[in-house]
């Protein structure tokens, strides 16, 4: 009877993993007929897949919310420093931070810290419980300190917030790893298929959007290279599609799960 419920159990997940991804396809489809402005083409492609996948969670749903929430505080001053250095800019129809920052790229960052974390609860962590970790305290403290420096640095000399894409990849993203693998290396494994799942989003979702004018690279780098007159980074490749979401979910396990 145990062995029938387990197996009942990935049958019905192997279902939503297709679900997911056809909505994704369906979602691009949509974009690419209708050429919606920025912020419409993220809430098409990925606002369907959110909302399923949280629909899935009974525990977890409202931990992930606040976690997403509370990265406004990451995610703010991020992308001011990638638009200090022109890592990547978007098509932007509000009023921007600083004048610089955009607020729909600010939007995608929710979407894609709750998305990765929704998907890993469901078919990895199997959304276990509701309780966050004691460790929370210190990704907040490490959140204010990034928001406020990053402003106070800012209105002194911005130049001094400039820093080259992979340069500032590497130091968001070593820190996370380093802490993954003394806290939570057990999970390396689980990370594989989220890391496959949406890196192949992020990268289709990415070309549609250079396609359709809502994305573009206009800075120097380290590995460009040149896509039908689109430079295109190399290090984005590593860093956004291949990392990213590995990231977000290696740093919700070590200080918030």
């Amino acid at each position: 009877m145990k062995h029938a419920s387990k197996a009942w159990v990935k049958r019905q997940k192997l279902k939503d993993l297709v679900i997911l991804a056809l909505l994704f396809i369906l979602g691009i489809f949509i974009v690419l007929i209708f050429k919606p402005g920025y912020l419409a083409n993220i809430l098409i492609v990925y606002l369907p897949g959110i909302v399923y996948s949280l629909t899935r969670l009974k525990r977890s749903t409202k931990k992930i919310l606040i976690f997403g929430i509370i990265s406004i505080l990451f995610i703010v001053p991020v992308e001011i420093l990638a638009r200090l250095t022109n890592s990547w800019d978007v098509a932007s129809d509000f009023p921007r931070v600083l004048d610089i920052a955009p607020l729909e790229n600010m939007f995608y960052g929710v979407v894609n810290i709750i998305y990765p974390l929704a998907f890993y609860e469901y078919f990895f962590d199997n959304d276990r419980n509701r309780k966050i970790s004691p460790r929370y305290k210190y990704l907040i403290g490490i959140y204010i300190v990034l928001f406020i420096t990053t402003f106070i640095v800012y209105f002194i000399d911005p130049a001094l917030l400039k820093l080259d894409y992979w340069v500032l990849g590497l130091l968001i993203l070593s820190p996370i790893f380093v802490l993954l693998l003394i806290f939570k290396s057990h999970i390396v494994k689980r990370l594989i298929l989220p890391a496959v799942f949406f890196g192949l989003m992020y990268l289709i979702h990415e070309a549609v959007s250079m396609y359709l004018g809502h994305w573009w690279w206009p800075g120097s780098y380290l590995l460009p290279i040149t896509i039908s007159d689109h430079i295109y980074p190399l290090e984005d490749l590593i860093i956004w599609i291949v990392f990213s979401n590995v990231a977000v979910i290696s740093g919700y396990e070590v200080l918030w799960d």
